[in-house]
Protein backbone atom coordinates (compact mmCIF):
# COMPACT_ATOMS: atom_id res chain seq x y z
CA UNK A 1 0.00 0.00 0.00
CA UNK A 2 2.97 2.51 1.24
CA UNK A 3 4.34 2.11 -2.56
CA UNK A 4 1.40 2.39 -4.47
CA UNK A 5 0.58 5.73 -2.37
CA UNK A 6 4.27 6.74 -3.47
CA UNK A 7 3.76 6.18 -7.18
CA UNK A 8 0.17 8.19 -6.94
CA UNK A 9 1.68 10.79 -5.26
CA UNK A 10 4.65 10.91 -8.32
CA UNK A 11 1.91 10.54 -11.10
CA UNK A 12 0.33 13.63 -9.69
CA UNK A 13 3.18 15.97 -9.46
CA UNK A 14 5.14 14.53 -12.16
CA UNK A 15 3.15 16.53 -14.67
CA UNK A 16 3.36 19.79 -13.13
CA UNK A 17 7.03 19.20 -13.14
CA UNK A 18 7.41 18.52 -16.25
CA UNK A 19 5.87 21.32 -17.65
CA UNK A 20 7.89 23.92 -15.14
CA UNK A 21 10.62 22.22 -16.93
CA UNK A 22 9.62 22.67 -19.99
CA UNK A 23 8.62 26.04 -19.59
CA UNK A 24 11.97 26.55 -17.93
CA UNK A 25 13.66 25.15 -21.44
CA UNK A 26 11.60 27.27 -23.67
CA UNK A 27 12.55 30.64 -21.35
CA UNK A 28 16.07 30.49 -21.74
CA UNK A 29 16.08 29.47 -25.38
CA UNK A 30 13.35 32.14 -26.71
CA UNK A 31 13.07 35.03 -24.24
CA UNK A 32 15.80 37.76 -26.11
CA UNK A 33 18.29 39.41 -24.25
CA UNK A 34 18.32 42.94 -24.04
CA UNK A 35 21.96 43.08 -23.94
CA UNK A 36 22.72 41.70 -27.26
CA UNK A 37 21.62 42.55 -31.14
CA UNK A 38 18.82 40.14 -32.01
CA UNK A 39 19.69 39.14 -35.12
CA UNK A 40 16.80 37.64 -35.93
CA UNK A 41 14.73 40.80 -35.92
CA UNK A 42 13.91 42.03 -39.48
CA UNK A 43 16.65 43.46 -40.90
CA UNK A 44 15.34 46.78 -42.40
CA UNK A 45 11.87 46.85 -40.87
CA UNK A 46 12.50 46.30 -37.05
CA UNK A 47 8.48 47.57 -36.61
CA UNK A 48 7.73 49.72 -33.77
CA UNK A 49 5.07 47.91 -32.00
CA UNK A 50 5.84 47.63 -28.31
CA UNK A 51 8.95 45.97 -26.04
CA UNK A 52 6.38 43.32 -25.27
CA UNK A 53 6.05 42.13 -28.51
CA UNK A 54 9.79 41.17 -28.39
CA UNK A 55 9.33 37.51 -27.58
CA UNK A 56 6.67 37.22 -30.25
CA UNK A 57 8.95 38.45 -33.03
CA UNK A 58 11.20 36.29 -31.40
CA UNK A 59 9.26 32.90 -31.84
CA UNK A 60 8.58 34.05 -35.33
CA UNK A 61 12.21 34.69 -36.38
CA UNK A 62 12.86 31.25 -35.12
CA UNK A 63 10.73 29.44 -36.93
CA UNK A 64 11.31 31.00 -40.44
CA UNK A 65 14.61 31.93 -40.48
CA UNK A 66 15.93 28.47 -39.01
CA UNK A 67 18.53 27.64 -36.30
CA UNK A 68 21.66 28.33 -38.34
CA UNK A 69 22.06 32.27 -38.28
CA UNK A 70 25.49 31.76 -40.14
CA UNK A 71 24.50 30.05 -42.83
CA UNK A 72 21.21 31.83 -43.11
CA UNK A 73 22.81 35.68 -43.34
CA UNK A 74 25.43 33.91 -46.24
CA UNK A 75 22.46 32.50 -48.38
CA UNK A 76 20.58 35.30 -47.84
CA UNK A 77 23.33 37.84 -48.93
CA UNK A 78 22.38 40.01 -46.15
CA UNK A 79 25.12 42.55 -46.45
CA UNK A 80 23.63 43.61 -50.08
CA UNK A 81 20.15 43.31 -49.34
CA UNK A 82 17.45 43.72 -46.75
CA UNK A 83 15.82 41.40 -45.75
CA UNK A 84 11.68 41.72 -45.07
CA UNK A 85 10.12 38.73 -43.44
CA UNK A 86 6.28 39.31 -43.09
CA UNK A 87 5.24 37.31 -40.97
CA UNK A 88 7.54 39.10 -38.60
CA UNK A 89 6.44 42.49 -39.90
CA UNK A 90 2.69 41.57 -39.65
CA UNK A 91 3.58 40.33 -36.04
CA UNK A 92 5.17 44.08 -34.95
CA UNK A 93 3.81 46.55 -36.91
CA UNK A 94 0.89 48.60 -35.24
CA UNK A 95 -1.64 48.76 -38.02
CA UNK A 96 -2.72 52.46 -36.98
CA UNK A 97 -4.31 55.00 -39.49
CA UNK A 98 -3.74 58.44 -38.73
CA UNK A 99 -4.80 60.61 -41.76
CA UNK A 100 -1.63 61.49 -43.83
CA UNK A 101 -3.28 64.73 -45.55
CA UNK A 102 -3.89 64.26 -49.48
CA UNK A 103 -2.56 60.72 -49.39
CA UNK A 104 -4.63 59.83 -46.72
CA UNK A 105 -3.14 56.24 -45.93
CA UNK A 106 0.49 58.00 -46.27
CA UNK A 107 1.87 61.29 -45.78
CA UNK A 108 3.23 64.25 -46.98
CA UNK A 109 5.06 63.27 -49.59
CA UNK A 110 7.89 65.35 -51.47
CA UNK A 111 8.82 65.05 -55.03
CA UNK A 112 12.19 63.89 -56.03
CA UNK A 113 14.84 66.72 -57.64
CA UNK A 114 15.71 65.97 -61.53
CA UNK A 115 18.17 67.24 -64.25
CA UNK A 116 20.29 65.95 -67.20
CA UNK A 117 22.11 64.84 -64.21
CA UNK A 118 19.94 63.14 -62.20
CA UNK A 119 17.32 62.22 -65.34
CA UNK A 120 13.87 60.59 -64.71
CA UNK A 121 11.78 58.34 -67.39
CA UNK A 122 7.88 57.70 -67.00
CA UNK A 123 6.02 55.43 -68.70
CA UNK A 124 1.76 55.71 -68.63
CA UNK A 125 0.44 52.45 -69.36
CA UNK A 126 -3.39 52.47 -70.50
CA UNK A 127 -5.25 49.75 -69.54
CA UNK A 128 -8.64 47.91 -68.84
CA UNK A 129 -9.42 45.60 -66.11
CA UNK A 130 -12.06 43.56 -67.23
CA UNK A 131 -13.49 40.91 -64.93
CA UNK A 132 -14.79 37.68 -66.44
CA UNK A 133 -17.46 37.52 -63.81
CA UNK A 134 -18.96 40.02 -61.45
CA UNK A 135 -21.78 41.95 -61.53
CA UNK A 136 -22.87 40.38 -65.19
CA UNK A 137 -21.46 37.02 -66.19
CA UNK A 138 -18.80 36.23 -68.65
CA UNK A 139 -21.04 36.00 -71.79
CA UNK A 140 -23.28 39.17 -70.97
CA UNK A 141 -19.93 41.63 -69.81
CA UNK A 142 -18.71 40.13 -73.27
CA UNK A 143 -21.17 41.34 -75.29
CA UNK A 144 -22.11 44.52 -73.76
CA UNK A 145 -18.51 45.71 -72.87
CA UNK A 146 -15.41 44.50 -73.26
CA UNK A 147 -15.45 43.22 -77.09
CA UNK A 148 -16.17 47.34 -77.47
CA UNK A 149 -13.28 48.00 -75.62
CA UNK A 150 -10.97 45.35 -77.85
CA UNK A 151 -12.00 46.62 -81.11
CA UNK A 152 -11.74 50.07 -79.67
CA UNK A 153 -8.05 49.93 -78.68
CA UNK A 154 -6.81 48.44 -81.85
CA UNK A 155 -8.29 51.06 -83.72
CA UNK A 156 -7.07 53.71 -81.71
CA UNK A 157 -3.50 51.97 -81.21
CA UNK A 158 -3.53 52.23 -85.31
CA UNK A 159 -3.70 55.84 -85.37
CA UNK A 160 -0.51 56.62 -83.74
CA UNK A 161 2.55 54.45 -83.04
CA UNK A 162 3.43 56.03 -80.07
CA UNK A 163 0.15 55.03 -78.62
CA UNK A 164 0.12 51.71 -75.94
CA UNK A 165 -1.68 49.50 -74.58
CA UNK A 166 -1.81 46.70 -72.10
CA UNK A 167 -4.37 43.04 -72.08
CA UNK A 168 -4.04 40.15 -68.83
CA UNK A 169 -7.58 38.01 -69.67
CA UNK A 170 -6.77 36.16 -72.44
CA UNK A 171 -10.43 34.72 -71.88
CA UNK A 172 -12.15 37.57 -73.03
CA UNK A 173 -9.57 38.38 -76.46
CA UNK A 174 -9.92 34.55 -77.28
CA UNK A 175 -13.57 35.18 -77.80
CA UNK A 176 -12.69 38.29 -79.51
CA UNK A 177 -10.31 37.35 -81.59
CA UNK A 178 -12.83 34.40 -83.34
CA UNK A 179 -15.46 37.31 -84.09
CA UNK A 180 -12.68 39.16 -86.17
CA UNK A 181 -12.88 39.80 -89.53
CA UNK A 182 -8.92 38.79 -91.30
CA UNK A 183 -8.63 42.81 -91.94
CA UNK A 184 -9.08 43.28 -88.04
CA UNK A 185 -6.43 40.02 -87.10
CA UNK A 186 -3.91 41.37 -89.07
CA UNK A 187 -3.84 44.81 -87.64
CA UNK A 188 -4.05 43.27 -84.54
CA UNK A 189 -1.36 40.98 -85.31
CA UNK A 190 0.95 44.33 -86.36
CA UNK A 191 0.38 45.71 -82.88
CA UNK A 192 1.19 43.07 -81.49
CA UNK A 193 4.45 42.68 -83.29
CA UNK A 194 4.92 46.35 -83.11
CA UNK A 195 4.83 46.23 -79.50
CA UNK A 196 1.88 48.64 -78.74
CA UNK A 197 -0.40 45.99 -77.62
CA UNK A 198 1.42 43.73 -75.23
CA UNK A 199 -0.26 40.52 -73.13
CA UNK A 200 0.62 40.69 -69.53
CA UNK A 201 0.50 37.79 -67.31
CA UNK A 202 -1.60 36.37 -70.35
CA UNK A 203 -4.17 33.65 -68.05
CA UNK A 204 -6.78 33.23 -68.94
CA UNK A 205 -8.07 35.20 -65.72
CA UNK A 206 -6.31 37.24 -63.22
CA UNK A 207 -6.93 34.09 -60.70
CA UNK A 208 -7.55 34.69 -57.18
CA UNK A 209 -4.09 33.63 -54.87
CA UNK A 210 -6.68 32.83 -51.57
CA UNK A 211 -8.69 29.73 -52.52
CA UNK A 212 -7.38 28.52 -55.66
CA UNK A 213 -4.84 25.36 -55.86
CA UNK A 214 -1.54 25.64 -57.55
CA UNK A 215 -3.01 22.83 -60.15
CA UNK A 216 -5.93 24.94 -60.94
CA UNK A 217 -3.87 28.36 -61.39
CA UNK A 218 -1.60 26.48 -63.59
CA UNK A 219 -4.05 25.19 -65.61
CA UNK A 220 -5.47 28.70 -66.52
CA UNK A 221 -1.92 29.93 -66.92
CA UNK A 222 -1.39 27.29 -69.40
CA UNK A 223 -4.89 27.70 -71.25
CA UNK A 224 -3.77 31.27 -72.16
CA UNK A 225 -0.48 30.60 -72.63
CA UNK A 226 -1.06 27.86 -74.93
CA UNK A 227 -3.84 30.29 -76.98
CA UNK A 228 -0.80 32.51 -77.15
CA UNK A 229 1.50 30.90 -78.64
CA UNK A 230 -0.74 28.87 -81.07
CA UNK A 231 -2.41 32.29 -82.26
CA UNK A 232 1.59 34.82 -82.39
CA UNK A 233 3.63 32.49 -81.03
CA UNK A 234 6.79 32.08 -78.86
CA UNK A 235 7.74 35.01 -78.63
CA UNK A 236 4.66 37.09 -77.66
CA UNK A 237 4.08 34.57 -74.54
CA UNK A 238 4.21 37.40 -71.70
CA UNK A 239 7.28 37.28 -69.32
CA UNK A 240 5.63 40.14 -66.74
CA UNK A 241 2.72 39.90 -64.65
CA UNK A 242 0.19 42.14 -64.16
CA UNK A 243 -2.43 41.36 -60.88
CA UNK A 244 -3.98 44.83 -59.89
CA UNK A 245 -8.05 43.27 -58.08
CA UNK A 246 -6.93 40.15 -56.59
CA UNK A 247 -7.60 40.20 -52.77
CA UNK A 248 -4.65 39.82 -51.42
CA UNK A 249 -1.28 37.86 -52.70
CA UNK A 250 0.49 34.45 -52.37
CA UNK A 251 3.78 33.54 -52.53
CA UNK A 252 2.46 30.55 -54.55
CA UNK A 253 1.48 32.55 -57.39
CA UNK A 254 4.92 33.88 -57.25
CA UNK A 255 6.29 30.86 -57.62
CA UNK A 256 4.01 30.04 -60.57
CA UNK A 257 5.75 32.98 -62.31
CA UNK A 258 9.00 32.14 -61.86
CA UNK A 259 8.85 28.24 -62.91
CA UNK A 260 6.76 29.48 -66.47
CA UNK A 261 9.76 31.97 -66.79
CA UNK A 262 8.31 35.17 -65.56
CA UNK A 263 10.72 37.68 -65.00
CA UNK A 264 9.04 40.49 -62.60
CA UNK A 265 5.21 41.12 -61.22
CA UNK A 266 3.10 43.84 -60.13
CA UNK A 267 0.15 43.84 -57.69
CA UNK A 268 -1.77 46.05 -56.04
CA UNK A 269 -4.00 45.11 -53.21
CA UNK A 270 -2.15 45.17 -50.65
CA UNK A 271 -2.90 45.84 -46.95
CA UNK A 272 -2.75 50.00 -46.72
CA UNK A 273 -0.77 49.64 -43.66
CA UNK A 274 1.84 47.41 -44.77
CA UNK A 275 2.11 49.48 -48.18
CA UNK A 276 3.09 52.61 -46.48
CA UNK A 277 5.93 50.46 -43.94
CA UNK A 278 7.38 49.46 -47.41
CA UNK A 279 6.77 53.01 -49.25
CA UNK A 280 8.95 54.24 -46.03
CA UNK A 281 11.87 52.29 -46.67
CA UNK A 282 11.60 52.40 -50.41
CA UNK A 283 11.04 48.71 -50.60
CA UNK A 284 8.25 48.60 -52.34
CA UNK A 285 10.06 46.62 -55.27
CA UNK A 286 11.77 43.80 -54.15
CA UNK A 287 12.58 39.95 -55.22
CA UNK A 288 10.32 37.26 -53.65
CA UNK A 289 11.59 34.98 -52.16
CA UNK A 290 10.01 31.69 -51.24
CA UNK A 291 9.95 30.62 -47.35
CA UNK A 292 11.62 27.46 -48.57
CA UNK A 293 13.67 28.22 -51.09
CA UNK A 294 17.67 28.95 -49.47
CA UNK A 295 19.25 29.63 -52.22
CA UNK A 296 17.01 32.15 -54.19
CA UNK A 297 15.95 30.24 -56.88
CA UNK A 298 12.49 31.13 -57.35
CA UNK A 299 13.61 34.83 -56.83
CA UNK A 300 11.28 37.34 -58.57
CA UNK A 301 11.19 41.24 -58.73
CA UNK A 302 8.41 42.58 -57.53
CA UNK A 303 6.48 46.36 -57.90
CA UNK A 304 3.76 46.79 -55.15
CA UNK A 305 1.80 50.41 -56.55
CA UNK A 306 1.28 52.23 -53.61
CA UNK A 307 -2.02 53.72 -53.26
CA UNK A 308 -5.01 52.95 -52.70
CA UNK A 309 -6.65 51.40 -55.83
CA UNK A 310 -5.43 50.40 -59.39
CA UNK A 311 -7.94 53.64 -60.73
CA UNK A 312 -6.76 56.75 -62.28
CA UNK A 313 -6.92 58.68 -59.28
CA UNK A 314 -4.39 56.88 -57.54
CA UNK A 315 -1.91 56.01 -59.90
CA UNK A 316 -0.43 59.36 -61.16
CA UNK A 317 0.83 60.15 -57.40
CA UNK A 318 0.19 60.71 -53.90
CA UNK A 319 -3.02 63.25 -54.15
CA UNK A 320 -6.22 61.38 -55.89
CA UNK A 321 -8.11 65.12 -55.95
CA UNK A 322 -4.94 66.07 -58.82
CA UNK A 323 -4.69 62.50 -60.16
CA UNK A 324 -8.50 62.34 -60.95
CA UNK A 325 -7.93 65.87 -63.21
CA UNK A 326 -6.02 63.83 -65.51
CA UNK A 327 -8.77 61.09 -65.99
CA UNK A 328 -9.97 62.95 -69.22
CA UNK A 329 -12.63 59.98 -69.66
CA UNK A 330 -14.60 61.87 -66.63
CA UNK A 331 -15.13 64.98 -68.57
CA UNK A 332 -18.81 63.87 -69.92
CA UNK A 333 -18.97 60.50 -68.15
CA UNK A 334 -17.96 57.93 -64.83
CA UNK A 335 -19.53 60.64 -62.38
CA UNK A 336 -16.82 63.18 -62.74
CA UNK A 337 -14.15 63.66 -59.79
CA UNK A 338 -15.59 63.31 -56.14
CA UNK A 339 -12.95 66.23 -55.10
CA UNK A 340 -14.81 68.19 -57.53
CA UNK A 341 -12.00 69.53 -59.43
CA UNK A 342 -13.01 68.50 -63.08
CA UNK A 343 -10.65 67.30 -65.64
CA UNK A 344 -9.62 70.17 -68.27
CA UNK A 345 -9.22 69.59 -72.21
CA UNK A 346 -5.32 70.29 -72.91
CA UNK A 347 -4.93 73.20 -75.17
CA UNK A 348 -2.00 75.51 -75.83
CA UNK A 349 -2.96 78.31 -73.15
CA UNK A 350 -3.30 75.55 -69.78
CA UNK A 351 -0.79 72.91 -71.25
CA UNK A 352 2.33 74.62 -69.39
CA UNK A 353 0.37 74.73 -66.34
CA UNK A 354 -1.78 71.43 -66.44
CA UNK A 355 1.76 69.70 -67.41
CA UNK A 356 3.61 70.69 -64.30
CA UNK A 357 0.65 70.01 -61.52
CA UNK A 358 0.49 66.36 -63.02
CA UNK A 359 4.66 66.34 -63.46
CA UNK A 360 4.94 67.18 -59.29
CA UNK A 361 2.62 63.82 -59.00
CA UNK A 362 4.78 61.80 -60.85
CA UNK A 363 7.79 62.83 -59.06
CA UNK A 364 6.31 62.45 -55.49
CA UNK A 365 5.41 58.93 -56.19
CA UNK A 366 9.11 58.52 -57.51
CA UNK A 367 10.36 59.42 -54.40
CA UNK A 368 8.23 56.51 -53.27
CA UNK A 369 11.08 54.37 -55.26
CA UNK A 370 14.86 53.39 -55.26
CA UNK A 371 14.55 53.71 -59.17
CA UNK A 372 14.95 56.88 -61.58
CA UNK A 373 12.09 55.05 -63.48
CA UNK A 374 7.98 55.78 -63.10
CA UNK A 375 4.97 53.73 -63.86
CA UNK A 376 1.69 55.14 -64.16
CA UNK A 377 -0.92 53.17 -65.30
CA UNK A 378 -3.82 54.98 -66.81
CA UNK A 379 -7.18 53.20 -66.65
CA UNK A 380 -9.95 51.60 -64.54
CA UNK A 381 -12.94 48.53 -65.01
CA UNK A 382 -13.85 48.15 -68.44
CA UNK A 383 -12.49 51.44 -69.76
CA UNK A 384 -11.60 52.80 -73.41
CA UNK A 385 -15.05 51.41 -74.24
CA UNK A 386 -15.74 54.13 -77.17
CA UNK A 387 -13.46 55.84 -79.49
CA UNK A 388 -14.52 58.92 -78.12
CA UNK A 389 -13.05 57.96 -74.22
CA UNK A 390 -9.85 56.38 -75.94
CA UNK A 391 -9.00 59.52 -77.97
CA UNK A 392 -9.70 61.85 -75.05
CA UNK A 393 -7.21 60.19 -72.95
CA UNK A 394 -4.40 59.21 -75.30
CA UNK A 395 -4.85 62.88 -77.27
CA UNK A 396 -4.47 65.07 -73.81
CA UNK A 397 -1.80 63.11 -72.58
CA UNK A 398 0.36 63.00 -75.86
CA UNK A 399 0.06 66.53 -75.68
CA UNK A 400 1.17 66.60 -71.96
CA UNK A 401 4.04 64.58 -73.14
CA UNK A 402 5.38 66.60 -75.96
CA UNK A 403 5.22 70.15 -73.59
CA UNK A 404 7.63 68.17 -70.76
CA UNK A 405 9.81 66.34 -73.05
CA UNK A 406 10.29 69.55 -74.69
CA UNK A 407 10.68 72.23 -71.41
CA UNK A 408 11.16 69.96 -68.47
CA UNK A 409 15.12 69.40 -68.46
CA UNK A 410 15.88 65.90 -67.09
CA UNK A 411 12.74 64.50 -67.72
CA UNK A 412 11.15 62.02 -70.39
CA UNK A 413 8.13 60.83 -70.31
CA UNK A 414 5.61 58.79 -72.92
CA UNK A 415 3.25 55.89 -72.91
CA UNK A 416 4.51 52.34 -71.99
CA UNK A 417 4.30 48.86 -71.64
CA UNK A 418 4.41 47.10 -68.32
CA UNK A 419 7.81 45.35 -70.44
CA UNK A 420 9.11 48.72 -71.10
CA UNK A 421 8.96 50.13 -67.36
CA UNK A 422 10.45 46.83 -65.87
CA UNK A 423 13.22 46.51 -68.31
CA UNK A 424 13.84 49.87 -67.59
CA UNK A 425 13.59 49.70 -64.04
CA UNK A 426 15.16 46.20 -63.32
CA UNK A 427 19.12 46.52 -62.46
CA UNK A 428 19.31 49.57 -61.56
CA UNK A 429 19.26 49.29 -57.52
CA UNK A 430 19.75 46.53 -54.97
CA UNK A 431 16.28 45.49 -54.25
CA UNK A 432 16.07 44.03 -50.88
CA UNK A 433 14.53 40.28 -50.16
CA UNK A 434 11.02 39.51 -49.02
CA UNK A 435 9.56 36.46 -48.00
CA UNK A 436 5.72 35.68 -46.63
CA UNK A 437 2.29 36.30 -48.43
CA UNK A 438 -0.44 39.31 -48.47
CA UNK A 439 -2.34 38.46 -46.47
CA UNK A 440 -5.18 39.43 -45.27
CA UNK A 441 -5.97 42.48 -47.34
CA UNK A 442 -7.33 45.59 -46.32
CA UNK A 443 -8.24 48.77 -48.19
CA UNK A 444 -9.42 51.14 -45.09
CA UNK A 445 -9.55 51.36 -41.61
CA UNK A 446 -10.30 48.17 -40.53
CA UNK A 447 -12.10 46.43 -43.20
CA UNK A 448 -10.71 43.18 -43.62
CA UNK A 449 -11.15 41.08 -46.50
CA UNK A 450 -11.76 37.91 -45.76
CA UNK A 451 -15.00 36.66 -45.52
CA UNK A 452 -14.41 35.33 -48.95
CA UNK A 453 -12.23 32.40 -47.86
CA UNK A 454 -15.18 31.04 -46.82
CA UNK A 455 -18.18 32.25 -48.75
CA UNK A 456 -19.86 29.97 -50.96
CA UNK A 457 -18.48 26.86 -50.00
CA UNK A 458 -20.74 24.62 -51.94
CA UNK A 459 -19.49 26.50 -55.15
CA UNK A 460 -15.99 26.20 -53.85
CA UNK A 461 -16.39 22.67 -53.14
CA UNK A 462 -17.64 22.06 -57.12
CA UNK A 463 -14.82 23.55 -58.15
CA UNK A 464 -12.49 20.85 -56.17
CA UNK A 465 -14.54 18.31 -57.76
CA UNK A 466 -13.41 19.59 -60.84
CA UNK A 467 -10.01 19.58 -60.90
CA UNK A 468 -10.05 16.15 -58.95
CA UNK A 469 -11.74 14.57 -62.36
CA UNK A 470 -9.88 16.42 -64.66
CA UNK A 471 -6.37 15.16 -62.48
CA UNK A 472 -8.03 11.55 -62.62
CA UNK A 473 -8.71 12.42 -66.50
CA UNK A 474 -5.14 13.61 -67.25
CA UNK A 475 -3.34 10.55 -65.24
CA UNK A 476 -5.67 7.86 -67.73
CA UNK A 477 -3.79 9.54 -70.75
CA UNK A 478 -6.14 12.66 -71.40
CA UNK A 479 -4.41 15.11 -73.66
CA UNK A 480 -5.29 18.86 -72.79
CA UNK A 481 -7.25 18.98 -76.43
CA UNK A 482 -9.43 16.97 -75.45
CA UNK A 483 -10.51 18.61 -72.81
CA UNK A 484 -10.30 21.71 -73.66
CA UNK A 485 -14.01 23.28 -72.89
CA UNK A 486 -13.55 21.82 -69.34
CA UNK A 487 -10.45 23.06 -68.38
CA UNK A 488 -11.46 26.51 -69.61
CA UNK A 489 -14.03 25.98 -67.50
CA UNK A 490 -12.51 25.41 -64.48
CA UNK A 491 -9.83 28.50 -65.55
CA UNK A 492 -12.65 30.83 -65.60
CA UNK A 493 -14.06 29.95 -62.02
CA UNK A 494 -10.17 30.66 -60.77
CA UNK A 495 -11.05 34.61 -61.81
CA UNK A 496 -10.68 36.32 -58.73
CA UNK A 497 -14.40 36.79 -58.37
CA UNK A 498 -15.16 33.39 -59.05
CA UNK A 499 -13.63 30.93 -56.54
CA UNK A 500 -14.21 33.73 -54.32
CA UNK A 501 -17.98 33.86 -54.25
CA UNK A 502 -17.51 37.87 -54.41
CA UNK A 503 -20.26 37.73 -57.44
CA UNK A 504 -24.02 38.42 -58.05
CA UNK A 505 -26.70 35.21 -57.49
CA UNK A 506 -26.93 34.48 -61.00
CA UNK A 507 -23.27 35.02 -61.85
CA UNK A 508 -22.80 32.27 -59.33
CA UNK A 509 -25.12 30.05 -60.97
CA UNK A 510 -23.84 30.49 -64.38
CA UNK A 511 -20.00 29.57 -62.83
CA UNK A 512 -21.08 26.64 -61.00
CA UNK A 513 -23.45 25.88 -64.60
CA UNK A 514 -19.77 25.70 -66.43
CA UNK A 515 -18.63 23.81 -63.72
CA UNK A 516 -20.98 21.37 -63.53
CA UNK A 517 -21.23 20.75 -67.36
CA UNK A 518 -17.18 20.33 -67.39
CA UNK A 519 -17.33 17.13 -64.57
CA UNK A 520 -20.04 15.70 -66.31
CA UNK A 521 -18.21 16.14 -69.78
CA UNK A 522 -15.00 15.02 -68.28
CA UNK A 523 -16.30 12.18 -66.16
CA UNK A 524 -18.09 11.09 -69.91
CA UNK A 525 -14.05 10.63 -71.23
CA UNK A 526 -12.78 8.83 -68.01
CA UNK A 527 -15.62 6.18 -68.79
CA UNK A 528 -15.06 5.46 -72.34
CA UNK A 529 -11.44 5.49 -71.63
CA UNK A 530 -12.40 2.96 -68.80
CA UNK A 531 -14.56 0.94 -71.63
CA UNK A 532 -11.55 0.91 -74.23
CA UNK A 533 -9.46 -0.49 -71.52
CA UNK A 534 -12.00 -3.70 -70.85
CA UNK A 535 -12.47 -3.68 -74.93
CA UNK A 536 -8.53 -4.46 -75.72
CA UNK A 537 -5.72 -6.92 -74.76
CA UNK A 538 -2.27 -5.94 -73.13
CA UNK A 539 -0.79 -5.36 -75.92
CA UNK A 540 -4.08 -2.74 -77.32
CA UNK A 541 -5.23 -5.11 -79.60
CA UNK A 542 -9.06 -5.01 -79.84
CA UNK A 543 -10.86 -8.10 -78.13
CA UNK A 544 -14.02 -9.13 -80.10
Amino acid sequence: NGLQQISLVLRILGIPLLVFFCLGIWGVSYLPDANHHDSLLLRGHTGSGPDKEQRTRKILGSLFHGKNKEKNTLDLGASAADLIDMRELSATLPFDNPDGGAWKQGWDVQPVSVSQEKPIKIFVVPHSHCDPGWIKTFDEYFQSQTKQILSTVVQSLSKDHRRKFIWAEISYFEWWWREQSTQIQEMTKKRIADRQLEFVTGGWVQPDEANTQLYAMEIQLQEGHDWIRKTFGDAFIPKYGWSIDPFGYSPTMAFLLKKYGFKAMLIQRVHYAVKKELAKRQHLEFNWRQTWDETGEYDIFCHVMPFFSYDVPHTCGPDPSVCCQFDFARMHKFGGCPWHKPPQLIHDGNVQERAMLLLDQYLKKSALFRSNVVIAPLGDDFRYQTSEEAESQYVNYQKIFDFINANVEGVEIQFGTLSEYFEAAMGTFEPPLLKGSFFTYADVNEDYWSGYYTSRVFDKALDRKLEQTLFAASSLGAKKEELQDPRRALSLFQHHDGVTGTAKDHVVRDYAKRIYDAVSKTQNWIGRKILEGQNTDSTGKQLL
